[in-house]
């Protein structure tokens, strides 16, 4: 009976000790912007952060007490607060960003987010300037810019280790936003589906990782991740409505140094494109949408490419549950290529044997659905993906037994508490 009322006691204590609140909205100063997971820290320990619309609540001792706001690329502030018996206060805080260099911040390495200086293992990330300043059309073309990680016909190898097994799919695993971009049947990885014009970060583990993403990853894990619209880049000036970019190109083949193998006359092949990106808020929606159009005359007869990809990523938050946000995002390709295996000779070397040319009609798409919920210090997440690969093959005997279809279903629940 005596530790039973002792018991009581306690709980009373304790219950009285924390019946002081406090609570608040934290924004951004420049544009008023809620700002998501700012800590607020007590000067005994304990704290919280804030949610999706930027708002804490805090429950703490009476008295007097320091609270320290803190969060990633803004100055901390500090706050003196004196709390009565009872007493519940509001304060709202708005915070000045920071010109410091900041850390480089990753997921792939534990599935969660961590600074890339606290992770243990070997890992490159790669921005999205050497995309643009490479003027890449391929996602191929930057991840030979890695020490160590190359790519032989098409599929990834990371210091010196077997990339690909006929019949047994591939040993790096290619993600985009953390779910596989590879096709259900043999495996491959889907690089023109990947979105060059929309990335945030490519983050690269160069070593086995099959704890984490299974036998996939044996050889090592590369995870491309998009952007969503920044409201700092696209609000600086209240009139101006969403970020536009728009990337031109075009270059030429020269003429073989042998004249025999010059096929073509007088006439030079060359490839050009076009990319863009549109990114804009609309109060609750975050929305980015994108495409790409491309195409090569190759310099070998038959051999074009005509591709034309599209992209969306979009977030909605709710307003009427707190926490609560869901989206879509999706990858749409349109490709037309032709190849052929057996040149005519040694003075046609760029001259399919008996003009046979294998044209490949590839339309291949991803669609994801997903949901996010954050309550208080909890983070749940669901993520899908659909990812369906469609290859029509035909000769001029137009034999349809090559063809070939396939379907992929990935999902992934994640609770995280802070």
């Amino acid at each position: 009976m005596r530790r039973i009322f002792t018991l009581v006691i306690i709980t009373l204590c304790n219950l009285t000790l924390y019946s002081q609140t406090i609570i608040g909205t934290i924004t951004d100063e420049a544009n008023n912007e809620k700002l998501i997971g700012v800590n607020i820290i007590l000067e005994n320990g304990g704290g919280t952060s804030t949610d999706i619309f930027g708002k804490y609540s805090l429950s703490t001792n009476e008295g007097t007490q320091k609270l320290t706001f803190k969060y990633i690329g803004y100055k901390d502030i500090v706050k003196e607060i004196s709390l009565a018996k009872d007493e519940n206060k509001i304060i709202n805080i708005t915070l000045e960003s920071s010109s410091e260099q900041l850390s480089t911040v990753v997921i792939s390495a534990g599935r969660f987010e961590q600074k890339i200086e606290e992770i243990t293992v070997s890992m490159e990330v790669i921005k999205p300037t050497l995309i643009e300043n490479k003027n890449t059309t391929q996602i191929e073309t930057v991840m030979d810019q890695i020490p160590g990680v190359n790519i032989t016909d098409g599929q990834a190898n990371i210091r010196g280790g077997s990339g690909w097994s006929f019949g047994a799919g591939t040993r790096v695993l290619v993600m985009v936003d953390d779910m596989p971009l590879i096709s259900g049947d043999a495996g491959q990885v889907q690089w023109s589906l990947i979105a060059t014009e929309n990335i945030n970060q490519i983050e690269v583990i160069k070593g086995a990782s099959s704890a984490l993403y299974g036998s996939s990853a044996l050889n090592g894990v590369i995870n491309v991740r998009t952007a969503f619209p920044s409201q700092r880049d696209i609000d600086k000036d209240p009139l101006k409505k969403g970020y536009l970019k728009v990337n031109l190109h075009k270059g030429l083949y020269d003429f073989p140094e042998r004249e025999v193998l010059n096929w073509n006359g007088d006439k030079r092949r060359a490839f050009y494109g076009c990319e863009f990106l549109f990114s804009n808020k609309y109060e609750n929606l975050d929305l980015s949408v994108g495409g790409n159009i491309f195409k090569d005359d190759g310099f070998r007869q038959g051999e074009i490419t005509d591709r034309k990809r599209f992209n969306l990523n979009s977030t909605y938050k709710s307003k009427n549950i707190e926490g609560l946000s869901y989206g879509l995002n999706a990858n749409f390709l349109f490709q037309t290529t032709g190849s052929a295996i057996i040149w005519d000779g040694l003075d046609r070397a760029y001259i399919p044997l008996d003009d046979e040319i294998t044209t490949t009609n590839g339309d291949t798409y991803n669609i994801d659905p997903f949901i996010t919920y954050l309550n208080g210090n909890n983070r749940h997440s669901f993520k899908t993906r659909y990812l369906k690969v469609i290859n029509d093959n035909s000769t001029k005997e137009d034999d349809a037994g090559q063809d070939n279809q396939a379907e992929s279903y990935y999902s992934d629940y994640q609770w995280q508490k802070k």
